[in-house]
């Protein structure tokens, strides 16, 4: 069984290395109409170039990339503008990004299980099992929304105060 596979890779393997032709998939004569610039476009990190014909207007993001990318006027070194907003390569204020965007996170997965749990209780109809049910959600989300602010407080705590922990300010 393995000299019939070492046989078929071989023959595969020839066929497909010396039967291969050269073809060309464009035409080498030059076209008809040739496209001159109309100057050096200078960009910025931003994505927003000078306006011209075919770009008018600024990205709709642009001022918050402005903010993260030129904070003071002149473009500020490890800064990059992300999907999730400003992030900054240094340490310090890559964990501050992070936890925010974090905390961010979880507020709003604690506000949709509130709803979701208010939704429970006022649909029970008088059902102490669907009231009881909807009455630990509201608690469960309340309480883990209260856990990740105290966490948040003893980490800066620890991290900033106590340890001098840079970026945890």
């Amino acid at each position: 069984m393995p000299k019939n596979f070492l046989i078929f890779f071989t023959t595969a393997f020839l066929i497909f290395t010396l039967g291969v032709q050269n073809i060309s998939a464009y035409d080498a004569t030059p076209p008809l109409l040739t496209w001159e610039p109309l100057g050096p476009l200078t960009c910025d990190n931003c994505g927003w170039c000078p306006p011209v014909d075919t770009n008018p207007d600024k990205p709709p993001d642009w001022q918050s990339c402005n903010n993260c990318l030129y904070p003071s006027g002149i473009p500020a070194p490890d800064h990059y503008y992300t999907f999730i907003g400003c992030m900054s390569t240094q340490p310090g204020e890559f964990t501050k990004s992070v936890l925010q965007l974090v905390f961010n996170i979880v507020g709003g997965i604690a506000f949709i299980s509130i709803l979701v749990g208010s939704f429970k209780v006022l649909t029970s109809g008088g059902n102490p099992e669907k009231l009881k049910s909807g009455k630990n959600i509201i608690t469960s989300s309340i309480i883990g929304l209260l856990l990740v602010l105290f966490s948040a407080f003893i980490l800066r705590l620890i991290g900033y105060d106590i340890l001098k922990i840079p970026g945890f300010g």
